[in-house]
């Protein structure tokens, strides 16, 4: 016979069984819970579908989870794309209006946690959860926020906003919990999507009501197997005269006058129809002359796209009229005016590629944009030359001339001022070529240049023409002068020798009249000099020319005068320019000539100057300069150099200045003289290379 329990093993199994119905209570009352939830969100659900506004059915949300997670607050945050910020769109258990105002920045408090992780988030105590970057609001604790969830409302990658739930005394939400207001979340992103696209939706079909009803084109669709069209909107009445239900009825192509296509033009309509029907039904564009109900003739544009069905067959074509009337007459006059402008164009080119003077175009950097065909006759250097290598335009420049030229080019860019300049340039073959350069800058706005156009004359014959009037002024006035003079001198100065000379004989010794009547007769001797020298100048120089070299005759003549180089300690700078070719002239005469001007500056300088001496060619001349100080000299007295009886010059007793000048412009050349500042005075000597002959 078994042994009876005792108390204790009944109390023990009591408790046990106590503890056991204790927790199927509680399973039970979880599941009560569970199936609660559960019978909310389906009713949550089916509310969804009906016929609610939004506003309506969030605040039925918000509700939903107060009751369901027995909360006391409930509310739904949006995010707002325009100030990048949340904000409470709708709330249920909020006591303060400044808690209900309260925007959340991104990142911040628990929904800044919920957004970033991107899963739902609780809090047992709010203010004492770490890792929350909470906002310095005291209406949050004045609300009373203790414990709270949030989850949020996602659809896809956007972010839509939070869903929250919050207590005022302190619970522990479960994860069940968490995954209920998720799950709500979920409807709640979806509603506000589904609205979000609604409204979208409306707006678009509003936008295109408005541009279909007030455009001024025609919005249609096609369908190709009736080729009528179920949509043509109102505008169609403005452009054709007809009415879409007129146009239905008599079909659109009685209306085409003509059709182009891009690529080409008069088509005809059974070439667009065999194209679709081989299946071509791409994006398309054409062009329609039609005839209005008024009988006015417009160009319509049409472009379309293909549209499918259900299958995904091409059903038709969805498009756009528009009147291009007026484009399509500019387009004629612009063709018209095009063909006219090529012809002037033309015409334009070929006097450019054939006028005797060089045309060019060149940038503000010196750039040649542009240069005819005749550079090659002035410059030596074909156009495509100068374009490849736009250095040369400016190393053809004489290189006297070169800083000049430079500083009048930089004027014209930079100030927009006219260039009328002459100059000399290099030809590729050596001679020198003197030019007159006119340009005018081209403005690109007011007051900004942006190239300078211009021409190139030759003026090379009128320089030599210039300096052999030049020459032969020169020498008419020194024949007039001398002719004159001795004309003047000759009858008076006989008498008053002869006077003079028997007064003389006749008077003694003692006379105390004798010295006055000495001084008379040296006088007059003195004067008898002078109008020898000048019948002298007058009378025809006949010369015996062979070939010299001037670099032989220059170093000739300076040994000559070595005794008076040293004795002054005057400095020669010689630059004899080598391998020049011999000139014809009659040595003697030449040699006299250069001793003149080279002994002239010796006696003018003091000891220490210097004086300079070059030679060189230039086109069809050999040229001799020389470069010395000489002070006190004035322009005049530079003008007046080579004529006879100047109170500056230094005597000389080989031969005067004015016989040089004679000499050398006997040879068919030129001897001029100008100031070379500061304080300096320059000579230059041209002998032509070819024998000169005498015009008769």
């Amino acid at each position: 016979m078994s042994e009876r329990p005792t108390r204790r093993e009944l109390e023990k199994r009591l408790a046990e069984l106590e503890k056991e119905v204790r927790l199927r209570r509680e399973v039970e009352k979880t599941l009560e819970d569970e199936l609660e939830k559960f019978r909310g969100l389906y009713d949550l659900a089916i509310a969804m579908t009906t016929d609610r506004t939004l506003d309506q059915n969030l605040q039925l949300i918000v509700d939903q989870c107060r009751r369901l997670l027995h909360s006391d607050i409930s509310y739904l945050s949006l995010y707002d794309e325009s100030r990048g910020d949340f904000y409470k769109h709708t709330c249920s258990g909020i006591h303060l209006e400044a808690f209900r105002k309260i925007r959340l920045p991104p990142g911040k408090c628990l929904g800044g946690l919920v957004t970033r992780t991107q899963q739902g988030h609780n809090v047992e105590d709010y203010f004492g959860e770490a890792g929350l970057e909470r906002l310095p609001d005291e209406s949050i604790a004045e609300e009373g926020i203790v414990s709270g969830m949030a989850a949020p409302v996602r659809m896809g990658s956007r972010n839509l906003g939070v869903l929250y739930v919050f207590n005022r005394s302190r619970i522990r939400y479960t994860a069940a919990d968490l995954d209920t207001l998720s799950l709500i979340g979920n409807l709640a992103a979806v509603e506000v999507a589904r609205k979000q696209v609604e409204s979208s939706l409306r707006e678009s079909e509003e936008r295109f009501r408005i541009m279909a009803q007030t455009t001024g084109d025609v919005i249609y669709r096609l369908h190709y197997d009736s080729m009528e069209y179920d949509y043509l909107s109102p505008g169609i009445r403005k452009l054709t005269g007809y009415s879409a239900e007129e146009i239905r009825e008599i079909g659109f192509s009685r209306l085409v006058v003509r059709i182009d296509l891009p690529e080409r033009e008069n088509v005809s309509p059974s070439v667009i129809a065999r194209n679709r029907a081989e299946g071509k039904t791409g994006e398309f564009r054409a062009d329609y002359l039609i005839r209005s109900k008024e009988g006015e003739h417009k160009w319509l544009r049409d472009h379309s796209f293909p549209w499918h069905d259900d299958l995904g067959r091409v059903a038709g074509s969805v498009g756009i009229l528009s009147d291009i009337s007026d484009y399509r007459r500019a387009e004629a006059l612009v063709r018209e005016r095009t063909a006219e402008l090529i012809k002037s164009e033309e015409k334009y080119r070929t006097l450019v590629e054939n006028v005797p003077l060089v045309v060019y175009r060149m940038g503000l950097d010196g750039e040649v944009l542009f240069v005819n065909p005749f550079v090659e006759e002035l410059f030596g250097y074909s156009a495509v030359e100068i374009l490849a290598n736009p250095r040369l335009w400016k190393e053809t420049v004489y290189r006297e001339d070169l800083e000049r030229v430079l500083e009048q080019r930089r004027k014209c860019c930079s100030r927009g001022e006219e260039l009328m300049i002459e100059y000399r340039v290099r030809h590729k073959d050596g001679r020198l070529v003197h030019v007159l350069d006119h340009a005018i800058p081209s403005f690109v706005s007011e007051g900004v240049v942006g190239s300078v156009d211009g021409i190139i004359i030759d003026v090379t014959g009128r320089r030599i023409l210039q300096e052999k009037l030049i020459q032969a002024e020169g020498l008419r006035t020194i024949e007039e002068v001398s002719a004159r003079l001795a004309h003047e001198i000759r009858n008076p100065l006989v008498s008053a020798g002869g006077f003079a000379r028997r007064l003389l004989s006749s008077m003694s010794p003692e006379d105390p009249n004798r010295q006055k009547v000495q001084i008379i007769v040296k006088e007059v001797g003195r004067l008898e000099v002078i109008l020898r020298m000048i019948l002298t100048y007058i009378q025809p120089l006949d010369l015996d020319v062979s070939p010299i070299r001037l670099n032989a005759l220059v170093e000739k003549v300076l040994n000559a005068l070595e005794p008076v180089v040293t004795d002054k300690k005057i400095r020669l700078d010689l630059h004899l320019a080598p391998g020049l070719p011999k000139v014809p002239a009659d040595p003697t005469l030449m040699e006299r000539a250069v001793k003149t001007l080279i002994g002239n500056a010796l006696s003018a300088l003091s000891e220490e100057d210097v004086l300079r001496v070059s030679t060189g060619r230039e086109e069809n001349f050999i040229r001799m300069e020389m470069r010395y100080p000489a002070q006190n000299l004035s322009s005049d007295d530079v003008e007046h150099f080579f004529y006879p009886f100047t109170t500056f010059q230094q005597s000389y007793s080989d031969i005067d200045l004015p016989m040089a000048k004679i000499i050398v412009n006997k040879h068919g050349g030129t001897i001029e003289a100008r100031l070379d500042p500061p304080g300096g005075i320059a000579l230059s000597l041209s002998l032509p290379l070819e024998p000169h002959r005498p015009s008769s």
